[in-house]
């Protein structure tokens, strides 16, 4: 199965890998894609036939769901979460910001224990302009389908919550972390 897929197909594709857990049916789609159903059925229909999508009837209505079990399942979602999924779209909208010298994804996501019902959770390092952030978070959660909870620290008040033994801020660093802006040397060092 080639992985090139048509521009609907990416768009159908980024709802299914950013909320793998719940189905969808076909108008519904349509609405979050902003298309007419008739302008992508045959994409869908492809992903169906390939085995990424599953395809149901409930109440006489057909509605599709990401197929789990597909062999190339992890690599599929791997991809798309660097590329459009939350991972690749928060790193697209943090990096213009100034002033943020570390941000990373932490929690359930991070630990790849998410669901459709998880939240995101975003850790950023530095003082970049609040209301420019916020606006940007906002439109992504809306985007994402999905709520980012996000904290925001100085480097100072950073370093003051892990002299001071926060267990929060313990957990986030014995955790796994996806790293957007910086690495985990930058954030050893500032530690």
């Amino acid at each position: 199965m080639p992985l090139n897929f048509t521009k609907n197909q990416t768009l159908i594709l980024e709802i299914f890998f950013n909320n793998p857990e719940k189905s969808y049916y076909l108008r519904e789609l349509g609405r979050m894609i902003n298309k007419e159903p008739g302008v992508f059925q045959r994409d869908i229909n492809k992903l169906v036939e390939s085995g990424i999508l599953i395809s149901e009837y409930q109440a006489k209505s057909r509605f599709f769901k990401l197929n789990k079990n597909h062999p190339l399942y992890k690599e599929l979602k791997s991809i798309f979460f660097k590329t459009l999924g939350a991972e690749g779209k928060l790193k697209e909208i943090l990096e213009p910001i100034r002033k943020i010298k570390i941000a990373f994804i932490f929690g359930s996501y991070a630990k790849d224990e998410e669901d459709s019902f998880s939240d995101i959770d975003l850790m950023i390092i530095g003082s970049p302009d609040e209301d420019l952030l916020i606006s940007k978070i906002s439109k992504l959660e809306t985007r994402l389908d999905r709520e980012i909870n996000y904290h925001i620290f100085s480097q100072k008040d950073w370093k003051k919550k892990i002299q001071g033994e926060h267990s929060f801020i313990k957990s986030i660093l014995l955790g796994r972390k996806i790293f957007l802006i910086s690495n985990k040397n930058e954030l050893s060092r500032i530690c």
